[in-house]
């Protein structure tokens, strides 16, 4: 039988991936508990039966070990971004992907987005700190990005930087270079920290919030992913069939950061990359698989991102523990207008009330029976059609096929 262009959502159910011929964006929410088969069962499937590129994170680091083999053999280049073994890591530089404009004037909004991502606003009735602690690490950002020579553009360099502002000698450099470069994104940013900084005596406890923000990039272990000569192009996803693995620890929240900053600049290079062509979509589509979606940061306009991403052939597996995580991260609007952007949601059970109450209006049903759904069953929800109760697919007993008896 002819290799079909779709995914597996559940035991002999498959989805088109071909928007046009669906209507439907290639959006995916999983939500189910730990155990309940959310990578043994949706990841691990898609992986034996890939369609276009893929991101996917492999927080126990097996399954590159798995699917290298058959992956070779169908073609696909493999990289892996590693946060846990660095030593095993391809370069990932993420002032390498601070845009420029065609004067060559730095694409001030890629700064800005990186900066939020290391000092993200987390207190919404309070937010001057985080604010002012983002303004300042953009600027030593940009200091890094317009002074340094390119090969040391790096976030090593950042951290070495804001340790001389700390000690004074920074803070001259920077200083004469933004009197030199009036113009300069560096100095803005410097007249107006130091406007701020005369009139206050907080600036103090800003630096240190910023010391603590920049702390996990200053790890030594660290220097050959952030560092190395050579780091792979992530735009380059689109380009040819690809499985970039990233690895991070799932026990260890210290360096989810660096997921956060990978995923955002990876969507906005991916975004980029596709406006690039004539008919404003990637060569090759591209699944993003966000595991434990909820459990860190939150991606900055994520809400907005993914209900653009669709006509660029980008897609996201959104894959969480329950509602209520989505709800506390990102507000209750944010949260729903995520899964309005995800066309096929699957329920693999649990116990969370807030998640079972929306299944049961879905599907019609008392909240109890949504609660005791077998082991062995899932919900699905699929835009403009009922919902309807599945079979889940046995953990890992994937089949290098796209044969199944229920095409969707």
């Amino acid at each position: 039988m002819k290799r079909l262009n779709t995914r597996m959502i559940a035991a002999n159910v498959s989805v088109s991936n071909n928007t046009f011929e669906t209507g439907l964006n290639n959006n995916d929410l999983v939500i189910g508990p730990t155990g309940s088969g959310k990578t043994g069962g949706y990841v691990v499937p898609n992986l034996a039966n890939p369609s276009g590129s893929m991101v996917v994170s492999d927080t126990k680091g097996q399954l590159k070990g798995l699917f290298e083999e058959s992956l070779l053999e169908k073609g696909y280049d493999i990289y892996t971004i590693d946060f846990v073994n660095p030593d095993r890591s391809e370069g990932y530089n993420p002032l390498q992907y601070i845009r420029r404009t065609k004067s060559g004037r730095l694409v001030e909004k890629d700064i800005k987005s990186l900066a939020t991502c290391i000092m993200p606003c987390l207190d919404t009735h309070e937010p001057f700190w985080e604010k002012a602690g983002t303004r300042y690490i953009s600027m030593i950002i940009g200091y890094v990005l317009e002074s340094l020579p390119e090969d040391e553009q790096t976030m090593s360099s950042v951290c070495e930087m804001h340790r001389a502002f700390l000690s004074g000698s920074g803070k001259n450099m920077i200083r004469e270079f933004s009197l030199m470069n009036r113009d300069s994104y560096t100095g803005k940013k410097f007249r107006e920290i130091i406007a701020t900084q005369e009139a206050s005596k907080m600036w103090s406890s800003i630096y240190e919030m910023g010391s603590e923000a920049l702390d996990p990039f200053d790890y030594a272990e660290f220097e050959n992913v952030f560092n190395k000569p050579k780091s792979y192009d992530l735009r380059n996803l689109g380009k040819k069939k690809t499985v970039l693995f990233l690895n991070t620890s799932d026990n260890d929240p210290t360096f989810d950061i660096f997921t956060n900053i990978f995923h955002t600049q990876l969507l906005q290079q991916l975004i980029a990359e596709a406006d690039n062509h004539k008919d404003g979509r990637l060569k090759v589509p591209v699944r993003i698989i966000l595991d434990d979606f909820a459990a860190s940061a939150k991606l900055p306009d994520f809400s907005r991102t993914i209900s653009i991403i669709r006509s660029r052939n980008i897609e996201v597996s959104i894959v969480l523990q329950s509602k209520t995580q989505l709800d506390a991260l990102y507000g209750s609007f944010e949260a729903a207008s995520i899964l309005n952007n995800c066309d096929h949601i699957l329920y693999l059970g649990g116990h969370d009330l807030n998640t079972a109450e929306f299944m049961s209006e879905h599907m019609d049903e008392p909240v109890n029976e949504i609660l005791d759904l077998p082991k062995d069953k899932a919900i699905l929800i699929t835009h403009g059609s009922r919902s309807m109760i599945v079979d889940k697919i046995p953990p890992y007993s994937y089949k290098d096929s796209r044969e199944v008896q229920n095409e969707r």
